[in-house]
């Protein structure tokens, strides 16, 4: 599973961030990704990846400010020609987006050759996406938005082999008969596979933000609690705590002391002003512990097993 930025900056793009798009590369676990906001030219960033369109199956946008979505119609469209024929699309979001994309295709005069079925989000929702579960939680900005928490399945553990070959059970087809049952016959006894099976591999946790300012509910950070992966928004590194307040955004450092009280594996900051250059997000940077990354655009993240 791998966590790639194709934008990390806040409201208006610059010579070197995009606005905010993120992929969940989770192309080994289930061949596809998952997408979370579409900022504008998120075609173009799409193109200078190895990203397929047509891969990916499910968007998850959080709030409808324009830096969020005004790259989805033209990535709709161009996917209705890149693959993405008769491949169904699900697009989770809060009231408003479907009546905006149906509006500006039917304008535009585009027309896919794929269904769009649309998921209106609110608050401590659970969604599937093919195995993966997925939570919703309402933020605190000016406008509904929305943090997704997306959850992978546990992975089963393996057979305990040499347990099997002391009853006598080599390796084999068997073997696989055995790990999809509850329960398997040998040798006239019965015997639970539960007590031939190693512990499963708990599945790992990615939580991204949309645009908001601190929360410290009891509720939000029990959600966020144990993510391998926090991507949470910085529109401000500098000290402006009453700034961000005032604008509905964060501000670095109060982020980090929010997050003192729970474990996670990786904090990245996104979201980040134009106003900052290149000088101060690398002095910023430098005073960052390991864990914790000021996002770039085209970062990618590893997220393996047990990364806590």
């Amino acid at each position: 599973m791998k966590f790639k930025i194709l934008g990390s900056g806040a409201g208006i793009p610059s010579k070197s961030r995009n606005t905010q798009s993120y992929i969940l590369d989770v192309v080994e676990e289930l061949n596809q990704y998952f997408l979370i906001d579409a900022s504008e030219a998120l075609q173009h960033r799409i193109m200078s990846t190895t990203i397929r369109p047509a891969k990916i199956k499910h968007i998850f946008i959080t709030h409808l400010h324009g830096d969020h979505i005004f790259g989805l119609p033209g990535f709709l469209s161009s996917r209705a020609h890149q693959g993405g024929e008769g491949v169904p699309l699900y697009i989770y979001a809060p009231a408003g987006l479907k009546e905006w994309v149906e509006l500006t295709l039917r304008t535009s005069a585009s027309h896919l050759n794929y269904p769009i079925h649309y998921i209106e989000v609110a608050h401590n929702m659970e969604f599937d996406a093919d195995g993966f579960k997925v939570k919703s939680y309402l933020l605190d900005h000016a406008i509904e938005s929305y943090l997704y928490v997306f959850i992978e399945p546990d992975k089963p553990g393996a057979l305990k082999d040499e347990q099997l070959k002391r009853l006598g059970i080599q390796p084999g087809p068997f073997y696989k008969e055995i790990k999809q049952s509850d329960t398997f016959e040998f040798d006239g006894q019965i015997y639970n596979t539960s007590e031939f099976m190693n512990p499963p591999t708990e599945g790992r946790k990615v939580a991204v933000h949309g645009d908001t300012r601190v929360i410290q509910h009891p509720d939000y950070l029990d959600l966020v609690d144990g993510s391998d992966l926090i991507v949470h928004e910085a529109t401000y590194l500098d000290g402006e705590g009453e700034k961000a307040h005032l604008y509905y955004h964060s501000e670095m450092s109060e982020v980090q002391k929010n997050f003192s009280s729970i474990s996670y594996g990786k904090l990245i900051f996104s979201h980040i002003s134009n106003r900052y250059d290149q000088e101060q997000i690398n002095s910023i940077s430098s005073t960052l512990p390991e864990n914790m990354l000021l996002a770039y655009d085209f970062m990618e993240i590893t997220i393996p097993r047990d990364s806590q």
